[in-house]
This record gives structure tokens, sequence and C-alpha cells, in this order.
């Protein structure tokens, strides 16, 4: 049942206290998905989401022009419960849905004039308050419509669109670009009305033909176009998982219009997610339980370029999915396991706070993203890349041939990931004393592969990999905090003076982030070509890195492929091109390596180079920096300590 209407008391069984034990926590800090506390963690999140809704509801009482030409919002309420007493299984498969948990919140922090963090700047002043408060109307009447509950109803209609959640939606002619239209439920069925005609509607998963497109009722000789006027079910696969493609609140990165897959897009869907269940299935057993019980909603997006999937879930939209489309089983299969991942923590942090609240607003580099991150995204990004780990831990030895050796380069690569994440966050003191528990448990179950033996070429590049995001990420985001430190080091280096006896913690260096800053994985996606189809990495080398990943260059390729001596010739050639400097910086102390004092000090602290090396050029002019950076760091290394051995205890 909804959340109880003024007046009544909370009466529903799925409205409780809900908690988990410690030992709970500890078995999802330590990677397991038990059924249980996963269903009890879903049963919370039901629990989260009605108070939401009903939280949602008291916000809008005390603002009564809120809906606008719709009725009073008390009025859809009733409709909602009312059609909840005639059907519960009718409210609970549209009120417990994904989305509406995203609208729920999206509008409360509207109404309390919080930022949403997801909206483009600007986006409430495009949207009518009464339309996005309308959803709460369109959430009513599609459980009249399930409950065959007779009603009369307006509801809101976006660029000519009317989305009644989990049933489907309307193209209506002679709507403006935010409107209204009728929905009137009866005995006989259901239908969208507009002003110039109405759509019959269908249930999905009704004996009535329901996913398929109906035919208009037209008035008179109105004749508008077929493709204006109709009305679309909801589609879901043979899993019984939603595709949803319509919904205005499916998308994290905000409100989105409709985007209606053809037929034989869905099929391939159908296909795409199969291959990667099969995959979870045969090897990986209780993430594929846990996803069956926890995903209901994929939401499609366009296919993504190779090793650049893309998937996206919000704490708000526990249940649904974004994901490009996979190229194939284990691709599907290691986004769904890292969204998995990302839902179980959502659920956990409506249960209990992990994070400090004083540490919000702090930025920290995480080895996924291009731009700095907060504590939440953090801890976020953490356990799910600790879901990615986890798979290619077992996949590794599943996979045969170039798949099997990928399969090691994922698993070194994101283990030393969330192994160096877990224990940044554990040195902040960002987490409070439950997040600790939690964050301790990922740590000491990650530590425990870091051990495992792979293959040296893969660990190689994951090593590369690791250390060129961390060395990129510092060049873009970090400066040295007092510009005279470095006008001073150049001096002394134009002068031939031996470098100052400045301690390296003296050298201060501060955040000040890159807008710019792109495409940091550039060389590990070069990295996995290699290690995936040796063919297809020389024919791309051929025809040029660059037109594939955005970035490369033929000095990326000879590094990835072992040739150190031509990556260094190359990244030297490259360092007085526009635009190219900090990553052939990076590069050149790649190729280096860590056993060369400059390699050393460009892989540590290329920022520190980068600030002397501009000092030097304002001085000595644009062609000093090719033949001065490779001696400027190697003369700079006693500046930067070189790095300490992790404790056996970390």
């Amino acid at each position: 049942m909804p959340a109880a209407p003024p007046g009544r008391p909370p009466d529903s069984p799925q409205i409780g206290l809900h908690t988990l034990s410690g030992t709970d926590v500890d078995s999802l800090a330590l990677g397991r998905l038990d059924h249980g506390v996963v269903r009890r963690l879903l049963d919370a999140e039901t629990s989260y989401r009605r108070l939401a809704l009903r939280a949602a509801l008291e916000l809008l009482r005390v603002q009564p022009g809120a809906a606008g030409p719709l009725v009073p919002v008390d009025d859809a309420w009733e409709l909602l419960v009312a059609a909840e007493r005639r059907d519960p299984a009718a409210a609970r498969a549209v009120i417990d849905r994904p989305f509406t948990g995203a609208w729920a919140a999206r509008l409360l922090r509207r109404l309390r004039g919080q930022p949403s963090g997801a909206e483009p700047a600007g986006v409430h002043a495009e949207l009518p308050l009464w339309v996005e408060v309308g959803y709460l109307h369109a959430l009513a009447v599609a459980t009249a419509v399930r409950a065959g509950c007779a009603c009369t109803l307006a509801v809101p209609a976006r660029r000519g669109v009317v989305h009644l959640p989990s049933l489907g939606h309307a193209h209506l002619a002679g709507l403006d670009l935010w409107d209204h239209a009728t929905v009137e439920v009866t005995d006989a069925g259901a239908r969208v009305v507009g002003p110039l005609a109405a759509v019959h509607l269908t249930v999905p998963g009704h004996p009535d033909g329901s996913d398929r497109p109906s035919d208009a009722d037209r008035p008179g000789d109105l004749h508008d176009a077929p493709s204006q006027l109709h009305w679309r079910a909801t589609r879901s696969l043979a899993s019984g998982v939603t595709i949803e493609d319509v919904d205005p609140y499916r998308q994290v990165s905000g409100t989105a219009g409709p985007d209606w897959l053809p037929a034989v897009q869905i099929a391939e869907w159908e296909s795409r997610l199969a291959a990667a269940r099969r995959v979870l299935r045969a090897g990986h057993p209780r993430t594929a339980a846990a996803l069956d019980a926890t995903i209901t909603a994929i939401v499609p997006r366009p296919a993504a370029q190779r090793f650049r999937s893309f998937s996206a879930t919000s704490a708000d939209a526990v249940g649904s999915v974004e994901l490009s489309v996979p190229s194939d089983g284990v691709d599907g299969a290691v986004m769904l396991s890292h969204e998995l991942r990302h839902a179980v923590l959502g659920i956990v942090t409506h249960l209990g706070d992990l994070l400090d609240p004083a540490a919000a607003a702090r930025r920290y580099r995480v080895p996924w993203r291009d731009d700095p991150r907060p504590a939440r995204g953090m801890l976020q990004g953490m356990y799910a890349f600790f879901g990615v780990a986890d798979f290619w831990h077992v996949q590794r030895h599943l996979a045969r041939g170039n798949e099997a050796m990928l399969a090691h380069f994922e698993f070194a690569l994101w283990r030393g990931a969330v192994f160096d994440t877990g224990r940044e966050l554990l040195r902040t003191g960002a987490l409070t004393a439950l997040g600790r528990r939690f964050v301790t448990g990922v740590v000491t179950t990650v530590r425990s592969w870091l051990t495992e033996p792979v293959p040296a070429e893969a660990g190689r590049l994951a090593e590369l990999a690791t250390t060129d995001a961390r060395a990129l990420w510092h060049v873009h985001h970090h400066l040295v905090a007092r510009s005279q430190v470095a006008r001073g080091l150049a001096a002394a280096w134009l002068a031939g003076a031996q470098v100052p006896p400045v301690e390296p913690a003296a050298i201060a260096y501060r955040l000040d982030p890159d807008p710019d800053a792109r495409a940091f994985d550039t060389r590990a996606c070069l990295a996995r070509l290699w290690l995936a189809d040796r063919d297809v990495f020389r024919r791309t080398e051929r025809e040029g890195a660059q037109r594939v990943y955005r970035g490369a260059s033929a000095a990326d390729c000879a590094l990835v492929r072992g040739d150190r001596d031509r990556a260094r010739a190359l990244y030297l050639a490259q360092l007085n091109r526009p635009g190219q400097h900090r990553r052939a910086l990076v590069g050149l102390g790649l190729a280096l390596g860590a056993d060369h004092p400059a390699g050393r000090v460009l892989q540590m602290r290329p920022e520190l180079v980068a600030a002397v090396t501009r000092e030097v050029v304002r001085s000595d002019g644009p062609a000093a920096a090719q033949g001065v950076v490779p001696h400027l760091a190697a003369w700079l290394a006693p500046l930067v300590a070189p790095p300490s051995p992790a404790p056996p205890d970390a």
C-alpha cells in the first residue's frame, strides 16, 4: 500500500523498521551476496521509496498551486489509494518501480530548493513544476488502469507524449510543449483523450494483445498522421526485465524524452542480455541470483567504443540500470556486476551513514575517472569496481587464449585500484565507524588477492595503466601551490646550479581541476587491444591510433608493445606540440621507467616537472622543452620522495 494519506495511519506491512546486522554488513563488504541479505535490502528499499513518495506528498500539500491545471495532489493520491485497495498487486506493479524513486527524489530536492546533482543547469526553469508534480497523477491513473478502477483524470503531456508509468505512452497531436491530456478508465477499457483524438491503451501482459500499438479513435473527419497518434505499450524481455526507453525519469543524468526502440533492437537487447546472464550463471551464480532479484529495468543506451562500455545506476532508482549495448556476453556480465554493487551500496547508504557529512565537499582522485570525485563517489566507485575485480578474479580461470590474458589484466588492474582507493578512504577520515568497518572488509578481501600471480605481460600492462592514470590525474589537476617555488627552481636550473636543498614534503601542491581533462584510459584501451587481438592492434597502429582512441599516438602503441626506445623518441618529439605536452610528459615517464630518476619523477610528480618546464620555456623559448624535460626531471629527483611500500597490514 502507498504511504497512508492524510489522517490515516500507515498500516502497510511494506513500510516498517529495517535493519542490517553487523554480520550482514561484513558479508557485503567481504564480497558475498547472500540471498537473505539481498532480500532484506530490497524490502528496505521498497519502504524507503514509499516514504519518499509520502514525503513529497506532505510538501506538496503546503503548495496548493503546485499541481497547476491538474486536480489537487490529494485527489490523485486518493485515487491511488482506492486503486491499491481494489488490487494491491496493481499498485505494486506501478509504484514499486525504480523510476518512482527517481521522480520522488528529484521532486523532493526541487521542493526543498536543493540541487539535483544530475540535472543540467536551468532544467527546473524549463520544466514547469506542475508537469513534474503530475507524475503522481500518472502513477495514480496507471494503477487505476491496472486495477480496473473507473476514473477520469488529467495527466501531464511532455512535448506531445503522455507517459503512464509501467503501461506505455501515447503520442497525441494538437498539444503544446507542456500540456495535459485526460485518461478515462471505464468497464469497457481505458483511453487517453487529447484535443484532437483519443487513443485506446492496453496493459502489458494482459491477454488482449497488449504489446501491439493500437489504432486511434478519431472523431469527425480528423486525419492525423499515424506516427503522431498511437499507443505503445511498455515492453519486457523473456526474463521479465523491462526495457524502459520512454519514462522521463529513467536516466541518471536527468529527465529525458522518449527514445522508442524498434523491434529489431529489442531483439538484439534480448540476445545480448541473455548472453550476459549465461556468463554469470555459469561462473558467478551468486551474482546472477542477486541480479535476478534486484534488476527489474534496463535503460538502453547506444553502443559504445570498444573497451569503453557505458553503464550507470542511481541510488534513487535502485533496480534500474543504464547500459550501452554489450559487445558480448562477458562485456554485459561485467557491466551488470558493476552496477549491481552500486545498487547494493545505494540501499545500504539509505539504512546508515557510511560517510561523515563534514567530508562531503572534499574531492579526491579515483583511478576510474578523469575528474576529482567527492567521498561519496569514491566510496560508490570502490564498491562497484570491487564487483568488477571479483568478476575477473573468477572469470580469468574460465576464459581461454587471448580472452584469458585480457581477464588477467582486468583483474590485476581493478584489484589494485580498489585496494588503493579503499586505503585512501580509510586514511582520509571521511568515513563513519560503520563506513570504516565496511571499507575495511573490502580492503581485507582484496588484500588477499594481491599476491595471486598473473601472467607477466598482463601484469606489466596493468601496472602501466595504473601509473598512467595516476600521473595524468596529477598533471591535469594538481599545481605547485606557490609559483615562486617553480620560478626559483627554474632559475637554479638555468644558472647551472644544483637543485636547491628543499625537503620533498615542503613543496605543497593544491587541487586545481582541469575541466578539459579527458580520456585518461587511452593507453589502457590500447593495452586491452594488444592483449585481445594483436592483428587489430597492429592495423590500428598502422592506420593511426588517434582515429580510434582520443589522444592516442604511435608513441603509445610502441609503449604498449614494449618498445620503450621508440616510445621515448616519439614522446620527446611530441613535447612541443600544442595540446599534447602533458600526455607526452607522462608517456615519457612511462617509457623511461620507474628505475630511471627522470622516469620516477615524471611518473610521481609530473605536475612539478610541468611547472618548472613552463618557467624554463619562458626564458629559453618553446624549443627548449624537448631537450630539457628528461634532464630537468632527473635534476628534480631529490625533491620527489621515492614511493614507500605499503605496510603488510595496511
